[in-house]
């Protein structure tokens, strides 16, 4: 069974601050671009990275 599917992924930096964790975001997106998938995100570092289409799969069993 397969269906195509988003995956929205939440990342911050241990200070807190804003800055940190935008320069994080930048750094996850282009990570995931770097691998060929698709990274949906506004640079806003208060909203999660959605990363879409993903293709599922359900692991045969026996």
């Amino acid at each position: 069974m397969t269906s195509s599917t988003s995956v929205m992924l939440l990342y911050g930096g241990f200070d807190g601050s804003s800055e940190t964790t935008a320069a994080i975001g930048h750094e996850v997106v282009a990570a995931l671009e770097a691998t060929g998938l698709q990274a949906d995100w506004d640079r806003d570092p208060n909203r999660a990275i959605t990363v879409t289409p993903l293709d599922w799969r359900r692991r045969l069993l026996g």
